[in-house]
């Protein structure tokens, strides 16, 4: 395969397992996505399952166990060893070199000759496939037919590959009623049990749909021609060609044979579904055609609905264009409804209502939109009339319908059986529901509602729990509905390989349970929300209560050792104990501080590690007036700002800490100058740096003003720790380590620092003495004289008390 068209080939296998529709907003460069980034944007988009979902579900799920057996990457050397491992399975290793050898031979009769120690039905086929490899039909099908003439306990391990190939081969000699029979034999017989470990019985069901395909008018490439299962369609030509004029009857066979292939799990039946959506949505006389048909209609919507955007998923003020992109295939499958009156009142009922309510949804035609919803009650339906109550700005009757989706949703999986809409949407749809009950002013509600999808939201529900709840209420629901039981019985393993269920570790960081950490990384919500509601406890000097809610031991054990340390700062009697518990706990703060108070969204991020200082939850609200977002909220977010308002704030807190353990020491001692020179180095550990010291060389407004935060971020820490060094200058001690001040800290002697408050006073009064001798001399003259005096006053007044005459 051409570079060229393996690019193409991952492209489109990229767009039928996800879709192009965006889901929901993404805020950065590996970040999950959030539904409350814009929510206006959130609640606009229309409702779209992914392309691979839908192309499985146009017809009943499959009754049967055939198996799809597919490797959409085979090459040549790939697809020979899964045709040797299944025809040598069981097999002993001279049977094994036997098969090989007849393989080999070129020739039909050659190779059945050399097979004569196989069973039947292994020689048979073995030389029928040498014969069809090397042209000879009509052997081949003589060969193949034998084998299936066989007593069937005989014929069995190759009946489903002889009537196969029976099929191939008729369809090379253009006898596609034979074919069509030979394929519904090899299915016949996959049913019934015989062995099909290349998947053939789920390959015919592509080949046979081609058959109908050329019927119809049209054609294909052919990937593979030997006994292996062949690609329905190949990605090595990634569009089909009209030979002829468009037969719709045989086309919708075509399409009801790829759909059955697809509901068995085949992406070969996807892919050639997908490339008839869009052969019929670039030609419009074939979609004028083919159109009236209810399974074309449920193709096209659904190709439709999943490949072409309505909306803009992503922020103006990033720099990017925020114009919708043209929809061309919306309009021509649109117009061509039209024309065939379905749809509209008194035209046919459209087989896929609910779709192509989503459909008139995102053209703006509301109307029609709510006219179709009606006609096919389920989930898909309710939420687009839940879509049209917010564009009457109805929230009530918009969470009345979020209610209905949400209600009508099976409790079954993605697979063919499960419900009318895969998890993703059905999770997104409940999500939406938590956006509306926010903009109500449910804040519990919005919260209750997000849990079950936490997983996948995270950030919103980050948002709703740090900044949107007060701590009473948020520990009053983590109480009721996540008590210490929960985490107590937590085991779900997190596994960051699989996609897209979980999100892709790009930058090492993964969104996986950090035990040493106690945070959540994507996985575990009931431990991450206790975590992040006792960091929150903490920040509230609710310190006492917080211990409840760490899950990790470690954890727990820094977080009451900074309290302690906390308490003996404001408690001891005295000053060089006062300091060692403040230095306790500024070390604390600043080597645990993102475990113990740390916020799970801006500005530290917990739950990236610290790698940004936004991306998971909102780092500002939307301006005044923007939709969904209550005036309620906004006062309870600015509430719940973290002090200070700064990324890592708990380093902030750890300077503080060091000075105050500073400000209880005498200046002259070691420690007063060591605990100085930790309160510069915290200071220090404040700066961030960037790229560049000129934001205006920087185009996008967005990194910008990231840079421009930065800047002064970094010039405040620069004056902090300035001003700390020029205390230490002015009023602490010569120490031979101050080279380094700020960079390289001794612990501080705390010890030492207790004795000084005694030996300073006495060594300044002796340094005064040496300078001073005279003056000493004459003081103490005139003290003794003042105490002499004293005494003999003293004396004179006791001796001239009265006597007692009683």
């Amino acid at each position: 395969m051409s570079v060229r068209n393996k690019r193409r080939a991952l492209a489109l296998s990229v767009l039928l397992l996800t879709g192009a529709a965006g889901i929901a907003i993404a805020c950065g460069p590996d970040f999950p996505w959030q539904l409350l980034d814009r929510r206006d944007v959130t609640l606009a988009e229309t409702p779209a399952n992914p392309f691979a979902w839908e192309a499985a579900h146009l017809v009943p799920a499959p009754t049967d166990t055939m198996k799809a057996v597919e490797n959409r990457w085979a090459t040549d050397d790939t697809r020979a060893k899964l045709r040797i491992d299944a025809e040598t399975t069981g097999l002993s290793p001279e049977a094994a070199s036997l098969i090989s050898a007849m393989r080999a031979a070129g020739d039909g009769d050659k190779a059945y000759a050399q097979g004569e120690k196989l069973p039947a039905a292994v020689r048979l086929y073995t030389a029928a496939a040498v014969d069809y490899q090397a042209g000879r039909l009509d052997q081949a099908a003589t060969r193949f037919q034998a084998v299936l003439d066989l007593p069937a306990a005989e014929a069995s391990p190759r009946a489903v590959w002889a009537a196969y190939m029976l099929g191939r081969v008729a369809a090379k000699r253009e006898q596609a009623d034979t074919a069509v029979a030979a394929f519904a034999k090899a299915r016949s017989l996959a049913q019934a049990g015989a062995p099909d470990p290349l998947g053939l019985g789920v390959a015919s069901l592509g080949e046979e749909a081609r058959l109908h395909l050329t019927r119809a008018g049209l054609s294909v490439h052919e990937a593979t021609d030997d006994d292996t299962p062949a690609r329905a369609v190949s990605t090595y030509a990634v569009e089909i060609r009209a030979i002829g004029p468009l037969d719709s009857a045989a086309l919708s066979q075509a399409i009801s044979l790829y759909a059955q292939q697809a509901a068995h799990d085949s992406f070969h039946g996807v892919e050639a579904l997908y490339l008839i959506g869009t052969y019929l949505l670039d030609h419009s006389a074939p979609l004028k055609t083919a159109v009236t048909d209810p399974l074309v209609q449920r193709l096209l919507a659904a190709h439709v609905l999943a490949f072409e955007a309505d909306t803009p998923s992503w922020r103006p003020h990033r720099g990017m264009d925020p114009t919708t992109p043209p929809t061309p295939h919306l309009g021509a499958l649109t117009a061509a409804l039209a024309e065939a009156h379905i749809g509209a009142a008194g035209g046919p009922a459209p087989a896929a209502a609910d779709q192509l309510a989503t459909l008139a949804y995102r053209k703006g035609d509301y109307e029609a939109a709510a006219r179709l919803a009606a006609m096919k009650p389920g989930p898909l339906s309710s939420w687009v009339q839940a879509k049209l109550a917010l564009q009457r700005g109805d929230l009530a009757q918009a969470a009345k319908f979020y209610a209905e989706a949400a209600a009508a949703f099976p409790a079954t999986g993605d697979g063919p059986q499960g419900s009318a809409m895969p998890v993703a949407e059905r999770n997104r749809a409940l999500g939406e529901s938590s956006v509306v009950a926010l903009a109500r002013g449910e804040y519990v509600a919005a919260l209750d509602q997000l849990m079950p999808m936490a997983d996948i939201y995270w950030g919103d529900v980050v948002h709703i729990a740090e900044r949107v709840l007060t701590v009473d209420e948020l520990k009053a629901y983590v109480d009721a509905k996540l008590p210490a039981s929960v985490a107590a019985n937590w085991t779900q393993q997190v596994d960051n390989t699989r996609w897209p269920n979980t999100l892709l570790d790009t930058m090492g960081v993964g969104y996986k349970y950090d035990e040493e950490a106690d945070r959540l990384r994507y996985q575990g919500a009931p431990l991450g929300l206790r975590s992040l509601l006792a960091r929150r406890l903490m920040r509230a000097g609710r310190g006492k209560e917080a211990l409840a809610y760490y899950h990790n031991a470690a954890v727990a054990k820094d977080a009451r050792a900074y309290l302690d340390a906390l308490d003996t700062a404001g408690s001891a009697w005295w000053g060089a104990s006062r300091a060692r518990a403040w230095f306790q706990a500024a070390q604390l703060a600043r080597t645990k501080g993102m475990e113990i108070m740390g916020t799970e969204g801006p500005p530290d991020e917990a739950a990236l590690q610290g790698a940004y200082d936004v991306g998971i939850g909102q780092a500002t609200l939307p301006p005044a007036g923007a939709p969904y977002v209550a005036d309620g909220e906004r006062k309870r977010f600015a509430d719940s700002t973290p002090q200070p308002d700064q990324r890592f704030h708990y380093r902030f807190m750890a300077t503080d800490a060091a000075e105050h353990a500073a400000d209880q020491l005498p200046h002259t001692s070691q420690a007063y100058a060591a605990t100085l020179c930790w309160a510069v180095n915290y200071a220090t550990d404040q700066m961030i740096g960037t790229w560049t010291d000129d934001p205006s060389t920087i185009q996008d407004p967005y990194w910008q003003s990231v840079v421009r935060r930065i800047i002064e971020r970094d010039k405040q820490a620069k004056g902090r720790a300035a001003a700390l060094y020029d205390r230490y200058i002015k009023t602490g001690p010569h120490q031979p380590w101050a080279t380094h001040f700020g960079h390289a800290c001794p612990v501080p002697d705390f010890d030492a620092a207790a004795k000084e408050w005694w030996q300073a006073p006495a060594r300044q009064a002796h340094r005064w003495i040496r300078q001073n001798h005279r003056k000493a001399l004459v003081g103490g003259a005139a003290v003794l004289a003042v105490l002499a005096a004293g005494g003999a006053l003293l004396r004179v007044r006791r001796r001239r008390a009265p006597t007692d005459v009683s």
